[in-house]
Formats: C-alpha cells, structure tokens, sequence
C-alpha cells in the first residue's frame, strides 16, 4: 500500500542534457516545494535531495548494458520501490526513454497512483512507435520540445504540450566578437570520448592556423580527457565554460546530440559525427529498422542536410576532415549552412510555447 504523499515531485533523468532540461523546468516554480530524485550536477543546484546520482543509469549504446546489466536492473528495482514507497504527487520523467517508460509502467503496475509527466518526446516519429501507446496508457502528460511532435497526438487521450526549447532563447554572438578556434564537442560519457575525441583531434591537427579547444561537459570526464589531449597543443575548457566557447568559436566538431542544435541556433558551422559499434548497427537495422535520412536535429526539423552528419562507419578520420575542409575553404558552403541556421532559428520559435510552470503548479494544486 503506497502511504499519502509527502514528496511534491520526484524527478528521473540519467543524461547530462535532462539534467540541464530538468534545472530549467525546476528553477521557476516554488521553492517551498518538496522535491527529490535521480539527480546530476545541474540538479543539484536547486532545494532538491539526491537519491540516486544520475549517473546510475547512464549508459552508453545498446551492447554496453548486458555487460552490467545486473547493475542496471537492481538499480531501476530500487528506484521504482522508493518511488512506489513514498507516492509523489507527481512524477517527472525526463527523457531517457527506454528506462522512463519502463519505469512508468512498473510503478503503474505497483500501486504508485500520482501523475506522470515524460518531458521530450520519444522518438516514435523514427522509430518503434508502439511506444505512443505505452506514453497514452501510463503517462498523464507529455512535455513537447519540438511543435511537429504535438501534432503526433492530435487524435490522442493523452494530454500533450508543446513547451519550447531551452535553447530556444539562444542569440548567436556575431562573427566579429569570435575568436581563430575550432571548437571540440566529444560528448558526455566516457565511451563517447573513447570513441570520438582522438579522430576529432586528428581532424583538428590538419587546420594549423586555429587553436583546438575541447570541452569538457563534466568533471567526471577529465582524466578520460587528458589521456588523449596531454600531449597536444589543445586548449581544455571546462563544464562552465560550454556557453563561452560555442560564442568564441569559429568552427565545431561535434558529437551527435542536442549539442548540434545548440551550435546552430548559435550559427557556429559544425560537422557532426557519431560511431557506434557493429553489433549496435546490426540491432538497430535488424530489430527496429532505423533508416532515418537524417540523425542530427538540425536536420531531421528542416528536413534536409543542413549540417554534415558522419554516423557509425562513416564517421571516420577522412570523411570528417574532409567535411571539415569544406566548410573552411569554401565560402559558398559555409554561406549555405548559415542561410539555414537562420531558417531553424525562425522555425523554433514560430510555435506558441505553454508555460512549463503553470502546468506544473495546476499538477501539483
């Protein structure tokens, strides 16, 4: 029997990127509010108890799981029993999706009887869409962060609110106050650095005439960081300094993420690369289908190949500094993405955004 809620929202994200989402949503309501979670760095600047660091579910592809998977499920164990144990009044799921709606459905099953809100969208536009009917089953809203994804849910129960972007607040600094740097982005986990940084760096070696930065997205990520950069002339900026950097830079080499819409709304020109490994391809191609004609959320919005995206074998030393080539030595491509990056900058904002906080405090009244 779940006892009568004293916790006002338990909030779930395991990613660097729901964490950020997650200080943003949290900041604007009431500070007398009873909060606790599955928290990481950003999180944890608000009035909120850390019961699990954000961290215990941050993984990596779908092949690095069953190698801690016993890890993996008697974490998620403990965190639906407390969630079950102590019946927040509302539970807020930030992206994350293959654990998140795990994660509802259980604690549907055990008796939790407060609301669900999953803030970013599953991708069921891309892929397994069967799960649109797990979201209207067990969930009481879903947060929008693109206006194409409400309309998914036009003909559905489930109520569905298009709130904006965080990022789409951004005003790109102009190219007078850059600075001669090509900008690193690796990622936020340690396989994404293992993976990326060293061809990103082999890349950069190529273009003498810019300084190499690379940002560090947490801590954590120092040591993996220096392995690879101790004996370079490269410039390491930290957490705090992301904003800074993507306003100095005059080129990125990027993971492929939410960090590709954060470089174009800013109009830094950017290629961006993600490698997976074998037996990932052959999973997501056999079992899920994923042929997308495009990865990165630049260009999956417009709709077109607005930003060079090398993913899985392609995303190799050749095709990136080849990319990359272009970009710096031929004016006509460069003007071409930047054209672009404007239309995405009126695309983001042309939508009525709802108010994040009213829907939180009406949840909560």
């Amino acid at each position: 029997m779940a006892c009568k809620p004293s916790i006002d929202i338990f909030v779930l994200t395991g990613e660097l990127s729901g964490d950020i989402l997650g200080y943003d949503l949290l900041k604007k309501i009431s500070p007398n509010l009873n909060i606790e979670g599955v928290i990481g760095p950003n999180l944890k600047k608000l009035p909120i108890k850390e019961i699990f660091p954000m961290d215990c579910l941050n993984f990596m592809g779908l092949s690095k799981p069953f190698t801690s998977l016993f890890t993996l499920v008697s974490t998620f164990i403990k965190i639906r029993n407390h969630i079950v144990k102590t019946n927040p009044k509302t539970l807020l799921l930030i992206d994350l999706p293959d654990i998140n709606l795990r994660m509802a459905k259980s604690v549907r099953k055990k008796g939790y009887t407060g609301k669900i809100i999953q803030v970013v969208c599953p991708t069921i536009w891309a892929w397994r869409p069967k799960r649109k009917k797990i979201l209207e089953k067990y969930y009481d809203h879903l947060f929008c962060l693109f206006p194409f994804e409400k309309e998914l849910f036009k003909d559905s129960p489930l109520k569905v609110s298009y709130i904006g972007h965080p990022l789409n607040n951004i005003v790109p600094v102009e190219n007078t106050s850059k600075k001669n740097i090509i900008a690193i982005f690796p990622g936020s986990r340690k396989q994404e650095i293992d993976a990326l940084l060293p061809m990103f760096l082999k890349v950069c070696k190529g273009f003498k005439d810019f300084e190499i930065h690379v940002s560090v997205a947490k801590d954590s990520l120092l040591p993996s960081i220096k392995k690879y950069t101790q004996d370079q002339n490269v410039v390491l900026r930290g957490p705090d300094e992301k904003e800074k950097l993507i306003q100095e830079a005059l080129f990125a080499c990027a993971k492929n993420g939410t960090i590709n819409l954060e470089l174009a709304l800013s109009h830094v020109p950017q290629v961006s690369s993600y490698s997976i490994s074998g037996i990932e391809r052959f999973i997501f191609t056999t079992f899920f289908s994923l042929y997308l004609p495009h990865y990165s959320l630049p260009n999956i919005l417009l709709k077109k190949r607005i930003v060079p995206e090398l993913i899985g074998p392609f995303a190799n030393v050749k095709n990136i500094t080849s990319e990359f080539a272009a970009l710096i030595e031929n004016p006509l491509v460069l003007d071409s993405m930047k054209e672009d990056y404007k239309r995405l900058s009126l695309f983001m904002k042309q939508y009525p955004v709802q108010s994040t906080r009213e829907i939180l405090e009406k949840t909560l009244s």
